[in-house]
């Protein structure tokens, strides 16, 4: 799978999480609440609901596993729960320090995509791919930010129903744009990256923050399915102003660097545009 084909299923599942948001939140009275337990209600639903979508797109639509796409989801959704509900407290705070408006709005989406981002630390537990992905969400937040306050001000005399309808656009818009800023942040900043040549995962391009594992284990962040390939498989990381390969001590399997087999345990430096074979699936390195 292309990195654009990548970057629009996480903008389709990002804008899922926002209607599915809108419509949860939209459930509960929070008119009557007082204005910062609505504001902590409101963030922590609409994070938990985005959080989840755009975390699971990557189980559901590229590695093609239910299981993991409910896994990372819950994840996701928990991170967001809290990024949302803290970010929308900020935000919020930053909402009527600033009155709103086109400084305003889009500074409180910033807030919320950004934490929304940096929760893929729970997921991935990768501090430089978390850090990436926050920086996505930020970008995604304002983005949104924009599109939803230009949106309501064209719409600005509309009947009250129809401003209902108005904000889960809105929050559709946003929802898209965070979920597809973070992926594609994340493609930008990657020193390096993985294309599979031939296999069952042909085509498919992960990109390389500082360590990517590969394996038949749908938890690896290069899934391959092929035969000869072990559970956990071998890890690709940064070393010495560049990458390395190592076939990892436990793998039942082989690896290759060129013409040049791995033993395990065993590692070897990584040159842009090397090709890797690792069971039945051949890889090509690109380091940047």
């Amino acid at each position: 799978m292309s990195k654009a084909l990548q970057v629009y299923y996480s903008a389709v599942f990002g804008a899922l999480g926002g209607l599915a948001g809108w419509w949860a939140v939209g459930s509960f009275a929070t008119q009557a609440w007082g204005v910062w337990a609505a504001a902590l209600f409101v963030g922590a639903g609409l994070g938990a609901a985005m959080g989840a979508l755009v975390a699971a797109s990557d189980g559901a639509m590229i590695k093609r596993k239910p299981l993991r796409a409910v896994r990372d989801g819950l994840l996701g959704g928990l991170s967001g729960l809290l990024a949302g509900a803290v970010g929308m407290v900020l935000a919020q705070a930053a909402f009527l320090a600033l009155s709103g408006g086109w400084v305003g709005r889009p500074l409180s989406w910033m807030l919320l995509g950004a934490l929304i981002g940096a929760g893929d630390m729970l997921v991935s537990r990768r501090p430089q791919r978390a850090a990436y992905a926050a920086l996505g969400g930020l970008a995604g937040g304002l983005l949104g930010g924009l599109l939803y306050e230009g949106l309501t001000r064209v719409f600005l005399a509309v009947s009250g129903p129809a401003q209902v309808w108005l904000g889960g656009v809105g929050l559709v818009i946003v929802g898209a744009c965070v979920g597809a800023l973070i992926p594609l942040a994340r493609q930008a900043f990657a020193r390096g990256e993985l294309r599979v040549l031939s296999g069952e995962q042909t085509g498919l391009v992960r990109e390389v923050s500082d360590t990517a594992t590969i394996g038949r284990y749908d938890g690896n962040d290069l899934y391959l399915p092929d035969a000869g390939v072990a559970w956990r498989h071998a890890v690709v990381r940064r070393a010495d102003g560049g990458f390395e390969l190592e076939l990892l001590p436990n793998a039942d399997g082989t690896a290759r660097v060129g013409q040049q087999p791995l033993s395990p345990g065993e590692r070897r430096p990584l040159r842009s545009g090397d090709r890797i074979q690792i069971g039945g699936a051949e890889l090509e390195f690109t380091g940047r």
